[in-house]
């Protein structure tokens, strides 16, 4: 009996579409602040334990004292901003939305032009060309 046999055949029966991949679930004891966690789901909970009296950690706590007591993204209970500023960073965009899709970026190409029409400008590599070096050979002056 081999297990990796049985796990590969498991997990070629399974439909990963159908799976509910929501995430509402929070630990009451921990801190109710929502973590940034690389701009993903906004459903990631910081696992510190909570102040007495307080929903927040003791470094949540602090740091909403700087924000006039609003921590910047949330309580884990409400709903995750749409578009949070952060107080000295600015502006930031989730990369996920609340369901767990991809946004959808952008790409914008730039093609930088010379003068003229439909000529594009080619990067070129640093440095010497390949066997450009003066080299010293024999020469026979008699």
């Amino acid at each position: 009996m081999d297990i990796f046999k049985i796990g590969k055949k498991y997990l070629q029966s399974v439909d990963f579409d159908k799976i509910n991949w929501s995430f509402n679930s929070y630990e009451g004891e921990k801190c109710l602040a929502r973590l940034w966690d690389k701009g993903k789901y906004g459903k990631t909970q910081c696992s510190n334990v909570k102040k007495e009296n307080s929903c927040y950690c003791i470094k949540h706590y602090n740091a909403s004292l700087r924000m006039n007591n609003k921590w910047w993204l949330g309580l884990i209970t409400d709903e995750r901003p749409e578009s949070p500023i952060h107080p000295i960073s600015g502006k930031h965009n989730w990369s996920k939305d609340k369901d767990g899709n991809d946004y959808i970026k952008e790409l914008k190409k730039e093609e930088k032009k010379e003068g003229g029409e439909g000529k594009i400008k080619i990067k070129r590599p640093r440095g010497r060309p390949k066997g450009s070096k003066n080299k010293v050979k024999n020469l026979n002056l008699i």
